[in-house]
């Protein structure tokens, strides 16, 4: 189907106060009271409602449909000119299903069958369930295809094996689903990866018969944890199938866009969080669409809400939407106060603004505010909303509406452009995620920290970084890039060391971390630690490794100065953290350019083939995100120095620590002309006088706020576009940039 260029700046309302996943059908009031809010919401500046419907409540008794909730909508949204994004909830499965199909219920791994209540549903891997939600969605999508408000599904909200349950009486982890239904999905998964019987029992150390009577893992043994990497993995395939299975039936009968989104970016998670977390790479290849919720003020969020932070999760999630080559969105965007159970730092007017700019600069493509109306029931009652309890529009929501209105008046500039290309690539690696879970760790805490420590020493350089997925590096994408950090890569396929080292010979520079290369993706050890032909490249291997507690620094000193660590000198003192690795140099082209406090070798710089290959015997990535060591900063930044990466935008008369954020996104608009829209962030509370230096061919050019309206001085000088204005505290400048006109 063809639609205009859109970018949907949507709150989350499905008639009334009724909260998701719950919807009320309509009353003889509903369409003057519903009315109301729908204007309200135009009238702030909105273009689209997300609106919501749920199985139990679509279909309370088998093939009786009601849809008069989203009817009545449809017509609203159709009279005040919006459009309309359907979230549709499975989860929220009805009673009967149990009733005739009583072995549907999920199965956690200490065998306990869940009774649903209200959520999270039953099993889909049931054929009986995967049929009734089939005709469910066929039906719910016939009944809607027509309308013309009608915009865009959203498939499933925030997937996970299971969702929108707290098991606090099950052991944790609480890992799902061990049904016989999903049991023999498992199994005919295995069958298509080994093929053969024999391949599995080699690979699993067992002597299984048939296929038949593989059991699915529940625990790791002493010996060997292959096999539980790959339930794992099927626990990641499967979401990525089962979020296709949805798109495949809406496709059956309408064509409109499909997307979902995740509860946080893969980069935060590893597979076992939340009853199984998704992986967003292979997500993102599932739907048109795919996307994150971002919540900074949420309860549960204790360092979002740093602008770092949250540049690293968009800058991830719009990575794997890249890699599928569709756009990213957030399905939800926090409207209102952090209340679950208890009580976050209040939302403010400054926030709204900042949450709703910052996305459009990293290249989001649509914004949901959850919600319009606060919660008015359960875990989250009286959180999250736009809107005051009584319908009133808050600040929150006159501010967010306002940025609606800009965005529809330059929408085909914004549905353009997008962020420039980097050079700079941070590998998220799934398999050493999962090789961590198998080391009995299953905090996510360390491993998502060490990829947002290496993008926040970007971030602080203002260079724009992308999140590369293991896989892809075995595909041959780091041609791509300049430079590779490696900041948590305990396993690795071998094909991505292969491919590692075809990179950094042809002149690539990589870093690499603490017991990178410890084993490959089967859990196997290769000869080395660093495996796999990776010693080679490095020129050295481990010759000891002692763990640390984390918050316990690990000093390095400098013992040499390098052209690979550019920003350090001799006796600087770089703080990493977890592990003490010494290290043996293997080749002559190898120099020991940093030392552990007993004098063993902690940091050793290899010339291989054309390019540089750094290894550092700690996790200095995650000491940095933990420590804030300046040094550690350096040994980060240096890379981009000697790969010669300049920022697109640079800033100057800046205080040491103000967090100042260019961004830039570029793009041609409809007349065939380039244009830059440029973004400066104050993320700080204090004022600032920068002065930004956007990178641009030679030319004259014009540049206009695009809040204000108002033309913006600028001067070509040096290769650069010279902008500069004074920053009160938290203010956010927008300014569209295009070659001026020739008289």
């Amino acid at each position: 189907m063809h639609q205009e260029p859109f970018i949907p700046f949507a709150v989350w309302y499905t008639g009334g106060r009724a909260r998701a996943t719950m919807v009320r059908p309509p009353d003889a009031n509903a369409r003057d009271t519903w009315k109301k809010d729908v204007e309200t919401i135009r009238d702030c500046g909105f273009n689209a409602i997300r609106c919501w419907v749920d199985w139990a409540s679509g279909e309370p008794y088998p093939g009786d449909y009601h849809f008069e909730a989203l009817d009545l909508l449809m017509d609203l949204a159709e009279e005040a000119g919006l459009k309309v994004i359907i979230q549709v909830y499975l989860d929220s499965a009805p009673d009967w299903l149990v009733k005739y199909y009583p072995d549907c219920r999920y199965v956690s791994a200490d065998g306990v069958a869940i009774d649903s209540q209200g959520a999270p549903g039953y099993c889909y891997d049931h054929p009986g369930v995967r049929s009734a939600a089939e005709r469910f969605l066929e039906t719910l999508a016939a009944h809607v295809t027509e309308r013309p408000a009608f915009y865009a599904w959203d498939l499933w909200s925030e997937p996970h094996i299971v969702q929108w349950g707290y098991f606090d009486f099950l052991p944790q982890p609480a890992v799902f689903c061990y049904c016989h239904y999903t049991v023999q999905r498992f199994r005919d998964w295995l069958q298509r990866k080994y093929q053969d019987l024999e391949a599995l029992n080699t690979a699993w150390y067992r002597r299984f018969s048939s296929w038949d009577v593989i059991p699915a893992p529940k625990f790791i043994s002493l010996m060997t944890y292959t096999e539980y990497l790959d339930w794992l993995q099927f626990i990641v395939d499967k979401l990525a199938e089962d979020l296709h299975w949805r798109h495949q039936v809406v496709r059956r009968v309408d064509d409109h866009i499909t997307t979902s989104h995740s509860a946080v970016p893969s980069v935060l998670t590893v597979p076992t969080d939340s009853q199984g977390s998704p992986d967003d790479w292979l997500m993102a290849r599932s739907v048109d669409i795919w996307g994150t919720s971002l919540y900074p003020k949420h309860v549960g969020a204790k360092e979002t809400d740093d602008p770092s932070f949250r540049a690293a999760m968009l800058a991830s999630t719009r990575s794997s939407c890249d890699a599928a080559g569709t756009p990213y969105w957030l399905g939800e965007l926090q409207g209102g106060h952090g209340y679950v159970g208890m009580f976050a730092s209040h939302m403010t007017e400054a926030d709204a603004r900042s949450y709703a700019w910052h996305p459009l600069a990293h290249g989001a493509k649509g914004l949901c505010f959850y919600a319009w109306y606060p919660m008015s029931s359960g875990y989250e009652s009286a959180g999250f909303g736009l809107a005051n309890l009584d319908g009133t529009p808050s600040e929150r929501a006159l501010a967010a509406g306002s940025i609606a209105r800009t965005v529809s008046k330059y929408m085909d500039l914004f549905v353009k452009g997008r962020p420039p290309r980097a050079r700079a690539a941070i590998c998220w690696n799934v398999y050493a995620n999962m090789m961590w879970i198998c080391m009995r760790q299953p905090w996510h805490y360390i491993p998502s920290r060490s990829y947002i420590g290496a993008y926040r020493a970007l971030y602080q350089e203002h260079v724009p970084a992308d999140f590369v997925h293991a896989d892809e590096i075995s595909k041959g994408k780091l041609g791509e890039y300049s430079v590779l950090y490696l900041p948590f890569a305990f396993m690795l396929p071998r094909s991505a060391a292969g491919s590692i080292d075809a990179f950094v010979a042809q002149g690539g520079i990589v870093m690499a971390e603490a017991r990178t290369g410890w084993n490959d993706e089967t859990g196997y050890c290769g000869e080395a630690v660093p495996g796999f032909g990776l010693e080679k490249v490095f020129g050295c291997r481990e010759r000891g490794a002692q763990g640390v507690d984390e918050d316990t620094p690990v000093r390095i000193r400098i013992v040499r100065e390098h052209p690979a660590l550019p920003l350090l000198h001799t006796d600087d003192i770089v703080i990493g953290a977890r592990f003490r690795e010494s290290l043996e140099p293997l080749s002559d082209t190898a120099e020991v350019v940093g030392e552990f406090e007993d004098g063993s070798p902690a940091i050793v710089v290899n010339r291989h083939g054309e390019g540089w290959a750094v290894f550092v015997g700690t996790l200095l990535s995650f000491g940095f995100y933990k420590f804030g060591d300046e040094n550690a900063g350096k040994l980060l930044k240096g890379l981009l120095r000697l790969a010669g990466i300049e920022p697109p935008v640079t800033v100057e008369g800046v205080q040491p620590g103000l967090d100042i954020e260019p961004a830039v996104l570029e793009g041609t608009d409809d007349s065939g002309q380039p244009f830059r829209i440029f973004f400066a962030f104050n993320h700080t509370d204090q004022p600032a006088q920068p002065q930004f230096n956007i990178a641009v061919p030679r030319d004259s050019y014009t540049a206009t706020d695009i809040v204000t309206n108002q033309t913006v001085p600028c001067q070509f000088r040096s290769g650069r576009l010279v902008l500069s204005k004074p920053l009160e505290p938290k203010e956010i400048w927008v300014v569209k940039i295009t070659k001026a006109a020739v008289a």
